[in-house]
């Protein structure tokens, strides 16, 4: 089942809206389609049984965060319900099943997540990162990786001393491992920015790149990481900045090879109520943005013109997750995704275990 999942090529971007009922939209957007988003963009998805047999389902779905995203990887979610329970759900089919029980935490704690696939073995991996608020080392990170054959929770070597995960919440896959932002201290030297990735097959940590020299001392809350064909890739801009520009890593761990696709002042058009996170950029040229869980916004920041979307019902946010075909390594689709899904194939989703 894995490899066929990985083997679909329908091209087909989309992102998660938590929504009642659920929803989905599409990232790439004729002129035309932004005239009728409801009709040409939107979707309407279902809740799986399995997570809707959790109990107070009905009452939680409700509340913010009851509902947090873990990972994601070739059309696959990892889910965490309550902070308690995990499961893992493919939107597409409508189709989730729960996994081995988390271990006890303290609410307090910082947490990563992430979801991979296992090439070696045909498995997805998923990782879950903790580290105690009181932590003044990196021995203190505890690593904990499942793989959905074994269903197993195992204890892992975290990151070496001196590193400290800054976002996002859950790592990026691309290459074989999943990515995040970090401050990386050295003895006798200044901290340093950059991103930190975990092989998904050795299961270890490494530093990959630094960030671009004049990114640098911005700070995590700004930045997005994403991918774009085979490339990682960030946007700088985000919150209450007054700009917004994109950068691709053309060479994977080459930090000469970072190149500025665009940067533009964010002027009225694009201005709004709320705190932003850009989610993609499409093959069109537009910038996929959601505003605080509100509001959805297709700009161009060639044109410096936008559409926006509003749900037809109540929400709170939503799940920026991409249910997306095809795209592995190499291919020609050139939209930048900031919360990626790979490759959605509707085979008998208990073959996946």
């Amino acid at each position: 089942f894995a490899k066929l999942h990985l083997e679909a090529q329908s091209h087909n971007h989309r992102i998660l809206l938590l929504t009642e009922p659920l929803e989905s939209a599409a990232c790439e957007a004729s002129d035309d389609d932004l005239e009728d988003i409801q009709s040409k963009l939107i979707r309407e998805l279902q809740f799986p049984a399995a997570i809707k047999k959790t109990p107070d389902f009905d009452e939680l779905k409700d509340c913010n965060n009851w509902l947090y995203l873990g990972g994601s990887c070739n059309g696959l979610i990892c889910a965490v319900f309550e902070s308690k329970r995990i499961f893992i759900w493919n939107p597409t089919i409508g189709e989730a099943k729960e996994l081995a029980k988390l271990s006890d935490f303290d609410p307090k704690d910082t947490f990563f997540y992430g979801l991979g696939y296992d090439s070696s073995t045909d498995d997805y991996k998923i990782v879950r990162i903790s580290r105690s608020s009181t932590a003044t080392a990196s021995n203190e990170t505890q690593v904990e990786v499942l793989a959905l054959k074994s269903n197993i929770w195992r204890r892992i070597q975290g990151p070496q001393h001196g590193i400290e995960l800054g976002g996002p919440d859950y790592g990026i896959f691309l290459h074989g491992a999943l990515h995040w932002f970090a401050t990386i201290s050295k003895t006798g030297s200044k901290s340093t920015y950059g991103i930190f990735a975990f092989d998904i097959v050795k299961e270890n940590f490494y530093e990959l790149v630094l960030m671009p020299d004049h990114l640098e001392e911005i700070k995590y809350d700004t930045l997005t990481l994403g991918v774009s064909g085979d490339s990682l890739c960030l946007f700088c801009g985000r919150g209450y900045e007054d700009f917004l520009e994109a950068w691709v890593l053309k060479e994977y761990g080459i930090k000469s090879s970072w190149t500025k696709l665009f940067s533009v002042e964010k002027g009225v058009e694009y201005g709004y109520e709320y705190t932003e996170n850009v989610l993609c950029y499409t093959k069109s040229g537009k910038v996929l943005i959601d505003y605080d869980g509100r509001v959805l916004m297709w700009y161009d920041p060639k044109e410096n013109t936008s559409k926006t979307f509003s749900p037809r019902n109540h929400w709170d946010w939503f799940l920026p997750s991409f249910i997306k075909g095809g795209g592995g390594a190499g291919d020609d689709d050139n939209t930048i995704q900031c919360k990626p899904d790979e490759g959605v194939f509707e085979q008998d989703f208990n073959k996946v275990f």
